[in-house]
């Protein structure tokens, strides 16, 4: 075996030698082949505000007969639609779940549905204005997709009601050749303690489990094929490259 051939095996081998972390370097959220995942429960639609959420607040009288009549002029929906002045305001809700909004101050508004929130403030309102009409819009939520061993990453908003998994992947601009369409993980919670689920949507039997609303803030991570054959051959290239172009030179002076 010539020389240039015994180079070439013990870069391969050297090569096949090396961890995955050097192959792959992006790949983010492993587990062990023996991971537990969590039990996934399916939530409600019911929207639920949040501390740190931002709310759009429209705010109206006479039950929101100003807001019909600028939604019914062609002009206004052909400019887009948006309320102007002081209709629409953005508040954030605070860590304690209060929000602080003009005429009525401080109130607690974390922890309970969107719905609800509406009703509490059109009957704090109602003390100041006559009939008043309360929309809120959450401007702020989004999740965030993984693809391709994490060097691909998509923010996608959480629409008013709600978006699925499949949704979610579809917006994203689908899963990729590399994708495992097998290991889906959604990591959900705090940092210190999150919630980890694997789901599988090879299967149309599976289709059902992947089939839930997601939440603001969950991270979906979609595993990718490692492809470890074409990444070593990307490294030992430029290895093989130049050595035979100095085995080339030698032989020409030879």
């Amino acid at each position: 075996m010539t020389h240039f051939y015994k180079f070439i095996l013990f870069a391969a081998i050297t090569a096949f030698s090396v961890s995955c972390k050097v192959l792959a370097p992006t790949v983010m959220f492993e587990t062990e082949r023996d991971f537990t995942y969590n039990s996934f429960t399916h939530y409600k639609k019911a929207t639920i505000l949040q501390p740190f959420d931002q709310l759009q607040i429209i705010m109206s009288t006479n039950s929101g007969t100003n807001l019909l009549e600028f939604f019914s002029n062609p002009q206004n929906i052909t400019n887009g639609g948006r309320v102007t002045g002081n209709d629409a305001i953005t508040y954030m809700i605070r860590q304690d779940s209060t929000v602080k909004i003009p005429t009525i101050g401080l109130i607690k508004l974390g922890g309970i549905t969107k719905d609800s929130a509406e009703v509490i403030l059109e009957q704090k309102l109602s003390q100041y204005y006559q009939e008043p009409f309360v929309k809120i819009n959450i401007v702020n939520r989004t999740i965030i997709m993984f693809f391709e061993g994490g060097t691909k990453g998509v923010r996608v908003a959480v629409p008013e009601d709600g978006i699925t998994l499949l949704e979610a992947i579809a917006q994203s601009g689908g899963l990729t050749e590399n994708s495992k369409s097998y290991r889906i993980k959604l990591i959900r919670g705090d940092n210190t303690n999150p919630s980890v689920y694997n789901y599988n949507v090879r299967k149309l039997e599976e289709f059902k489990k992947a089939n839930f609303i997601l939440q603001a803030n969950d991270i979906v991570y979609v595993d990718a094929r490692p492809r470890y054959a074409r990444k070593i051959l990307s490294e030992i290239q430029p290895i093989v490259v130049l050595f035979s172009s100095g085995v080339l030179v030698y032989s020409v002076f030879k």
